[in-house]
């Protein structure tokens, strides 16, 4: 089931230089290239692509997930999740720290996390080697422009859309003698209702199930963070972060079985649920410049917790009568600690030789616990199928150290990260390499080729190694695998930047090749669909993404970018005959137009083909977007109108086609959403 997460951590960017530069965003020359004037809706940079929010007239009144689809070949469906290169598996990082909250829930908190609580996203196809080797096909980095005594020292927003929907948020800049304060809070009330139907055929029979649910969930975010000038060289910053959101839904579950071609319902199900998801961080980061300058040591340490408490009512109606011919319920709380401390040291040499090592440990803890009774002969009763009592532990070691040169046009760097991981699940303790290499040529002032290759990894969450099944969501059943194994990626891209003042293109091709894919796999059993992640073997992709952005004269610019991939899937491991492949893509356009020096334009919009699954394939989706802005009182105040999902194409519909087992399942939710937002900088 994917839940609404209750937003994590978002920690707030540091503001001296030392903490201004985000470290996912390192990378070599041409980076720094732009094209100048009036940015195409926000988004710069080279390798590493960014995206100033409060430049992005989607982002200023939407969510992360808004604003994420503005970055080229990344595409969000109707819960948030994200997709880069096909991939559903991108590294998902906040001011360059890995959350695994985030990672887990990433989708429900990105549609609900309002994205000028950040100001700025990035993406690159190939992270530093001071990041955690965490997700396979690159990073996206989610950061806060630093703050400075010349920016505003308030900034407050408000806004409100259809069905009841407000958020409301302010941003207190504040810098007295040496220190450097940043406070920030918003609240967020949403609207949710989805539909979901599915149709599944097995050797029972054809069974269809329909659902609606609404929920209006209330979400209260607040951080702080104060910098402290210890010396000319030394910058000390501890940050801290509180966040809740709880809601109460109801939703009415339809099943119905197929008999002589004629749908007759079979029970109806009734289920009230209440959630509750509380969290708080704390982090201290250190920043030391040495009397060289190019030599630096940052020490960061930051600890999250988060909790999540549901509490499930069930119904059984018999559809003939109206009677309650069943009660039961499901109660579930999740504990999740998480730790990470990282120490690089960077120092640089003559001939422009720089050499960087350092450390990262990454450790977890977490509970998973479940309970249940059923009413029996008007008594309550323990229902054995429900218990569960499962802890997690995950510690992660991470050496690493890179060199890197540059001389005249050219630019090398060669690296290695050595890990050391252990996990309770199997008591074992596995040594990993993770090598990386990288060329880069300049050729001229305009354009410059690169040549890469690293590897990477996708962990399996808790969740996945619990060998219980869910059943809280009747939509969803999951149930963990405890012999999954971690998903080793080898990904090698060649590309090419060209940037001038008016126009920037950047093709590339890339090829990944993954070990041990890990995937969803959908079984039948006693009428119920129930699924399990699987590792399906060897698998590959190889494409080709271009993207460019043209601004022909100073109120115009347009963005393209077009992403097509052959991936190729190796099920023979459970069960097929043969490999699958499917040629898919996807392709997203961008307009901003400045109608008057005061009144600002966007269109957007994405479409993105059929997906392939090793059962079948998630079919083809599309979105259309617009925006307005118009500023006032000398740009003091800004009011913007966003209509997302003009044409309500975000449905999501899965097939599963095998020859014991066919399901036809389509989830929607109400993505059509109209904001109006008012923002004023004192």
């Amino acid at each position: 089931m994917k839940r609404t997460l209750l937003i994590l951590p978002v920690l707030a960017w540091l503001s001296l230089p030392a903490f201004s530069q985000e470290p996912v965003d390192k990378t070599v020359s041409l980076q720094s290239i732009e094209i100048q004037g009036k940015r195409f809706g926000g988004l710069t940079g080279g390798d590493v692509k960014r995206l100033q929010v409060d430049y992005n007239l989607s982002g200023v009144t939407g969510t992360t997930a808004d604003v994420f689809r503005q970055l080229p070949s990344v595409v969000t469906d109707i819960e948030g999740g994200i997709t880069f290169r096909g991939s559903s598996h991108p590294g998902l990082l906040i001011n360059g720290v890995p959350y695994g909250l985030m990672e887990e829930y990433s989708g429900d908190m990105l549609i609900q996390l309002p994205a000028l609580f950040f100001n700025r996203v990035s993406m690159t196809a190939t992270p530093s080697i001071e990041l955690v080797p965490d997700g396979d096909a690159g990073v996206l980095n989610l950061s806060s422009t630093a703050y400075t005594d010349k920016d505003s020292p308030l900034i407050v927003t408000l806004g409100a859309g259809f069905q009841e929907r407000y958020n409301a948020g302010a941003i207190l800049n504040l810098h007295p003698g040496k220190f450097h304060i940043v406070g920030k809070y918003n609240y967020r009330r949403e609207y949710r209702k989805r539909t979901f139907s599915k149709s599944t055929t097995n050797k029972a029979g054809t069974t269809v199930m329909n659902n609606n649910a609404s929920a209006r969930p209330d979400v209260h975010l607040a951080d702080l963070s104060v910098g402290y000038d210890l010396t000319a060289n030394d910058l000390i910053t501890v940050y801290g972060l509180y966040s809740l959101m709880d809601y109460s839904r109801y939703g009415k579950i339809h099943n119905n079985k197929l008999v002589d071609g004629n749908l007759q319902p079979v029970m109806f199900r009734h289920r009230y649920n209440d959630q509750r998801q509380e969290a708080y961080a704390a982090e201290a980061r250190w920043s030391h410049t040495f009397r060289n300058p190019e030599n630096r040591l940052d020490v960061t340490f930051n600890y999250n917790n988060f909790t999540y408490d549901e509490d499930n009512a069930y119904k059984n109606e018999k559809p003939e009568t109206g009677a309650i011919i069943a009660e039961d319920n499901y109660f579930v709380n999740q504990d999740k600690n998480n730790y990470y401390l990282s120490a690089i040291y960077r120092t640089a040499f003559a001939n422009d030789l720089n050499l960087h090592v350092g450390y990262i440990g990454r450790f977890k803890d977490e509970t998973y616990l479940a309970e249940g009774n059923k009413l029996a002969n008007g008594n309550w009763e323990p229902d054995m199928q429900k218990l569960n009592d499962f802890g997690f532990k995950r510690r992660t070691n991470l050496l690493l150290a890179s060199l890197d040169k540059s001389w005249n046009a050219f630019y090398a760097e060669v690296g290695v990260q050595a890990e050391m991981n252990w996990q309770n699940t199997d008591d074992a303790t596995r040594t990993h390499f993770y090598p990386r290499v990288k060329l880069a040529y300049e050729t001229g002032k305009a354009g410059e080729f690169a040549l890469s290759y690293t590897q990477r990894a996708i962990r399996p969450y808790g969740v996945d190694l619990n060998p219980f099944v869910d059943r809280s969501d009747a939509t969803y059943i999951k149930k963990g695998n405890p012999d999954l194994k971690d998903e080793f990626i080898h990904s090698f891209e060649l590309s090419y930047l060209y940037s001038n003042n008016h126009f920037r293109l950047s093709p590339s091709l890339y090829y990944r090749n993954k070990r041990n894919r890990i995937m969803d796999i959908a079984t039948s059993s006693d009428n119920e669909t129930i699924w399990q992640k699987e590792n399906i073997g060897h698998s590959q992709t190889l494409g080709f993404e271009l993207s460019g952005t043209w601004q022909p004269i100073r109120i115009l610019s347009i963005g393209l970018s077009g992403d097509i991939f052959r991936d190729e899937i190796d099920g023979r491991t459970i069960g097929y005959d043969e490999k699958k492949s499917l040629v898919c893509g996807d392709v997203k356009g961008n307009i901003n137009i400045a109608i008057t020096p005061t009144t600002e334009l966007q269109l957007d919009g994405f479409y993105i083909s059929d997906q392939l699954t090793p059962q079948g394939k998630i079919k083809h989706r599309s979105s259309v977007n617009a925006g307005i802005s118009q500023y006032f009182m000398h740009r003091k105040l800004r009011a913007n109108l966003s209509i997302n999902n003009i044409f309500n194409g975000l449905k999501e519909t899965t097939i599963v086609d095998t020859p014991d087992l066919q399901i036809t399942q389509v989830r929607n939710r109400d993505a059509q959403v109209t904001w109006l937002t008012l923002m004023y900088n004192l």
